[in-house]
């Protein structure tokens, strides 16, 4: 997110933005606000019916106007975030990374009282663009249904039922780790049968991003990444009904799927100690997803192991992707267009002959134990609204607060006698940081650290 000042053109007028400095389509259909935070503050004229206007260059969204009736002497007037509305059209179209500009000016009249032009990059409708957004984002290039993933899935109910004796599919209905490692098991073995070609990942993707295949792309060209092999196999399991996971240190990525109907508390975090904690449980399991470009793919038990050297790595972690939870954040899949049926034959998409090592196997000594929950009431229409209006993602500024030059910290000893004083909506005056005292310095006065109420 990109914050700066702008340079006044009235002595004493600023005016602030904080916006996404990288959009793309994904930002359209999952309604991800761009522009932040807009903060203007006046100078010690008073003024009425003036206008706050936003534009874009080009015209990658619809202009905004804010029509204000008045603003006093020295007075600020802040709005967060801002019903910037993208263009479907401008974002779906563009196949490369362009520069934009975001324009905003406040307007007296016909005097422009103060303006600022911040560049913006607009990425192609494929392109990721990072961790410099909300993280969870990445979970709208995770592609269920695409029809590359029915044409693996296919092969892969094959390999399940030689194997295992059944066929389907059923996620977490027997309530059994040992099942669904075993569908990602087949789903691991299916992709390994492609013939994959491993193409490194740019630099520093996991930062400034990247163009993102999609499966129908990766079976085409017969090539793919840390990032899209391990979005590959996201799609795959998701497809299924199995809840995966995507792990991102600096410089690679790789994947992973929970063995129980479990999800994270958050669509994105970076604790690897809970991850790998997780894994000591065999409640998830996490794999090396290039490991199926190797000339010998294996099976997904020495995906595992290769996997091992990443939990305990001291690179930097930097993200762990559910998507599950992403899902229930309202982050959902990119639309897929002109894309024809799906192969329904193994011999579609062999690259590589069948090897003969079977599934590979993992000891499993319990079930899933599912605790049981009370029965609830059907919840009604108003409880619908209310669940819609509880935003448990990053983009939730009470969840993912960051400091910026429009916040004020304040320092207390008793954190619970401020909150008291807050509580009771008296009139506060804040007290500048006092120095740091001298041993010639009089003692403090009791009860310095709290904000004098008039």
């Amino acid at each position: 997110m990109s914050t700066a000042p702008a340079e006044p053109s009235v002595a004493s007028l600023s005016l602030t933005v904080s916006f996404d400095p990288a959009i793309n389509y994904a930002f359209q259909q999952n309604a991800i606000p761009v522009v932040k935070e807009l903060r203007f503050q006046n100078d010690d004229v008073a003024r009425k019916n003036f206008i706050i206007r936003v534009t874009t260059e080009p015209a990658f969204a619809a202009p905004v106007e804010i029509r204000l009736q008045g603003i006093g002497s020295g007075g600020e007037y802040r709005v967060s975030p801002i019903d910037l509305k993208l263009s479907h059209d401008f974002l779906a179209g563009l196949n490369e990374k362009i520069s934009g500009w975001l324009k905003t000016e406040v307007i007296d009249g016909e005097t422009v009282l103060c303006s600022r032009s911040d560049p913006i990059s607009l990425l192609a409708c494929n392109e990721w663009c990072g961790l410099v957004s909300i993280p969870e984002i990445l979970a709208a290039f995770i592609l269920p249904n695409d029809v590359g993933v029915m044409t693996i899935l296919n092969r892969a109910s094959e390999l399940l039922r030689e194997h295992t004796g059944r066929g389907a599919f059923n996620a977490y209905q027997d309530k059994s780790r040992k099942r669904a490692w075993e569908q990602v098991a087949a789903i691991y073995k299916a992709v390994g049968e492609l013939g994959l070609r491993y193409m490194v990942a740019p630099a520093s993707f996991e930062t400034t991003g990247q163009k993102v295949r999609s499966p129908s792309d990766i079976i085409a060209q017969r090539f793919g990444n840390c990032l899209d092999l391990s979005l590959l196999f996201a799609a795959c399991c998701e497809q299924v009904g199995l809840n995966p996971l995507v792990l991102i240190h600096d410089g690679h990525a790789y994947a992973g799927c929970w063995l129980e109907e479990r999800s994270l508390p958050e669509p994105a975090g970076d604790d690897l100690q809970h991850i790998r904690k997780l894994v000591e449980k065999s409640e998830v399991t996490v794999f090396e997803s290039t490991a199926v470009a190797d000339e010998g793919p294996g099976t997904l038990a020495d995906a595992e192991l290769l996997a091992r050297p990443h939990l305990e790595t001291k690179k930097p972690f930097r993200l762990a992707l559910d998507v599950r939870r992403s899902r229930i954040s309202r982050i959902h899949p990119l639309p897929i267009t002109g894309q024809e049926g799906a192969a329904t034959t193994s011999t579609a998409l062999s690259g590589r002959s069948p090897s003969d090592t079977g599934l590979g196997g993992r000891d499993f000594t319990d079930t899933v134990e599912v605790a049981a929950t009370p029965a609830t009431k059907a919840a009604t229409r108003i409880d619908q609204w209310k669940s819609r209006l509880l935003d448990l993602s990053l983009r939730n500024r009470l969840l993912n607060f960051k400091e910026t030059k429009s916040t004020i910290r304040i320092l207390s000893a008793a954190p619970e006698q401020m909150e008291d004083v807050l509580a009771a909506e008296r009139e506060l005056s804040l007290q500048p940081k006092p120095k740091l005292m001298s041993e010639d310095d009089p003692p403090p006065r009791r009860h310095l650290h709290q904000a004098t109420a008039h």
